[in-house]
């Protein structure tokens, strides 16, 4: 068992001791009021964090003045002092865990440093000088300047941006610094030497026209006796193709900046934070080998808000793993406003309405029919609320469909989540696990339930189509399981985010690969993270896999598939394998028998829709539970 000594060792920022070197960091869960002030469901998210052992609380992305608000709803708005009100009351919480109060503060906008007049650009320090005094005001312990991701003030020393001919230019290292030196100076001046200032960064920005990882280096020497803490992370978010450097995907290796941290460290006295989908064993590792001083993370809290707990305890093993699917990221912030939700817990952006939910009055007998991953949330939340569950899994092991979406070299994430949901039911409380035994009318009936909970899953659909049933046609899941193999050259029937990764894995192999769908592109992805399939096609590109949307499956044979194009034209498409990726359907003969099996019969997850996520099972689980 790992023990986690480095990371809950007390740090010293500026004038101010952090009880651990972990950072929850800066999140926008889209919980605000509209108008930009706090509400009980962001303090109680924020919350969590904080009882959950995290040594600085960051609050996320907060306008500084009244434009950049009026275009960002539903998160916190240091643009008046109306916030403060809220914002006081927040910092009560998060201090009563023994937990830092941090905020960050950022202005994104529509022009460049290029189009500001003098008086501007004088405008926009002040605002964020009194944004930072609100924030003193409000009792936070520290603020983050955002000075990375290619925002306003990173902009100043950026020549893509920066095409000034004044002093502000960035034609030289000390006019291209100017306005962040000048930034700085200004809101310590009106906030006092006791509050300590962390500085956010790209270290590089991860596109052709990048500044150089050695000018940012110079750059915060020049600032490094105006901050506390220097907060390195990386990308551009206006140039799409460096986002998934700063919200990585299941698709990109962990700890991917933790390198550039590393040069930082090694060149300033500072502290320094490191960030990108670190998990908690990485983070020590970070620490104990002196590549960064503090570790930055969001996704993993959001998943395990316990974190650090758990790691005081010992229990690291325990902790509910972030599978990065990006679905908390609602594609992309500012899109859509939607309130932050997780795939792994159901409890993310709900904690206001379930903190005082009631104990049943009454203790049930429930029956769950599956172990994948609708049925386990149903067991443990319905356990965790008193009632007896007896569960039955049809196979000799739990997690149902998450065995296959684990599979394959992509899904090490989903891999953790499995192994993470199996240990939970090892030996537990109230819940009686019959694997290998498949559930019958009869056997439930047996068991005299008062609520019996179907999660039966799904099954791929298979069209009726000639030659459908060949030996050169198979299903993709069998495919990531290794239980189905493909010959060099492959089709791939659907381009959902499966058939893409399967594509991906194949293409990796030395396989030449082409995806076809009968679906226009701009239908295919509604609903799917765009970082996930945005990246995801960005790999596909460099394997060389082709994608034909408008493009229908209508036969295979010998030769190959056999397809219509958008036009009405039959052509064969030569290959050796056909995978099919057509989605899933409910397994309706299984779900029927159940019916009236109890008082009480709830069907949830893949068999309640034509096609689930691990989101919807977890949610509809967790619903379901909590309802008995």
């Amino acid at each position: 068992m790992k023990k986690y000594e480095s990371i809950l060792q007390p740090i010293k920022i500026g004038n101010l001791w952090v009880k651990n070197r972990i950072e929850s960091s800066p999140a926008e869960p889209f919980l605000a009021t509209k108008d930009g002030l706090v509400s009980e469901e962001f303090i109680e998210w924020h919350k969590t964090m904080a009882k959950g052992g995290a040594g600085i609380v960051t609050i996320g992305d907060s306008p500084i003045n009244a434009e950049y608000a009026a275009e960002s709803k539903y998160v916190i708005d240091l643009s008046n002092n109306d916030v403060c009100n809220g914002l006081f009351r927040l910092t009560e919480v998060i201090h009563r865990y023994g937990a830092a109060a941090s905020i960050e503060l950022n202005l994104r906008t529509h022009y460049t440093p290029t189009d500001m007049t003098l008086e501007e650009i004088a405008q926009v320090k002040k605002d964020f000088v009194e944004a930072a005094y609100r924030c003193k005001m409000s009792g936070f312990d520290m603020i983050m300047v955002h000075g990375g991701h290619g925002h306003l003030v990173a902009q100043f020393f950026s020549p893509e941006y920066n095409k000034r001919t004044d002093h502000y230019g960035a034609d030289t290292m000390e006019n291209r610094s100017r306005f962040a030196m000048e930034l700085l100076d200004e809101i310590r001046d009106r906030i006092g030497p006791d509050m300590p200032i962390e500085y956010r960064i790209s270290g590089h920005e991860k596109h052709e026209n990048s500044v150089k990882t050695e000018d940012v280096i110079e750059f915060v020497k020049r600032i490094e006796d105006k901050i506390d803490l220097i907060h390195v992370s990386a990308g551009d978010l206006y140039r799409l193709e460096t986002v998934k450097y700063m919200i990585q995907p299941s698709y990109v290796p962990r700890g991917g900046n933790v390198h550039l941290a590393e040069q930082f460290k090694k060149a300033l006295s500072i502290p320094v934070t490191t960030v990108g989908s670190i998990d908690l064993d990485m983070a020590e590792d970070i620490v104990a080998q002196g590549k960064a001083d503090v570790v930055a993370m969001i996704r993993s809290f959001i998943a395990e808000p316990d974190l650090i707990v758990k790691a005081m305890k010992g229990e690291g093993e325990l902790v509910r793993p972030c599978i990065r699917c990006s679905e908390c990221t609602n594609n992309f912030p500012h899109l859509y406003n939607l309130p932050i939700r997780c795939s792994v817990n159901p409890l993310t952006g709900r904690e206001a309405e379930f903190k005082n939910h009631p104990k049943p009055e009454v203790l049930k007998k429930v029956v769950i029919v599956g172990g994948g991953p609708a049925g386990l949330e149903a067991a443990r939340r319905a356990a965790g609320q008193g009632h007896q569950v007896v569960l039955f899994e049809k196979d000799q092991e739990l997690g149902g469909v998450l065995s296959i979406a684990a599979a394959g070299p992509l899904k090490t994430d989903v891999k953790k989540y499995l192994d993470w949901t199996r240990n939970t039911m090892k030996d537990p409380k109230n819940i009686q696990v019959r694997l290998g035994e498949e559930a019958t009318r009869e056997k439930v009936l047996a068991e005299n339930p008062d609520v019996v909970i179907v999660a039966v899953g799904s099954e791929p659909i298979v069209p009726e189509l000639p030659g459908i049933h060949g030996e050169n046609v198979m299903w993709a899941g069998d495919v990531d399981l290794g239980v189905a193999k493909t010959g060099d050259r492959v089709i791939i029937a659907g381009a959902g985010l499966t058939g893409c990764e399967t594509a991906y894995t194949l293409a990796k192999e030395g396989k030449k690969v082409q995806i076809i769908d009968r679906m226009p592109m701009k239908n295919l992805y509604n609903g799917v993270p765009g970082l996930s399939i945005g990246t995801l096609m960005g790999y596909l590109q460099e394997e060389g896999v082709e994608l034909l949307y408008e493009t229908a499956l209508e036969e295979v044979n010998s030769d190959g598939a056999v397809v219509r194009s958008k036009d009405g034209t039959i052509t064969t498409m030569p290959c050796d394998s056909v995978v099919l990726s057509l989605g899933v359907k409910p397994k309706r003969e299984v779900m029927d028998q159940f019916v009236k099996t109890a008082e009480d019969v709830r069907f949830i997850g893949d068999c309640n829709n034509k096609s689930g996520t691990i989101l919807q099972a977890t949610y509809e689980g967790f619903m379901a539970a909590m309802m008995i």
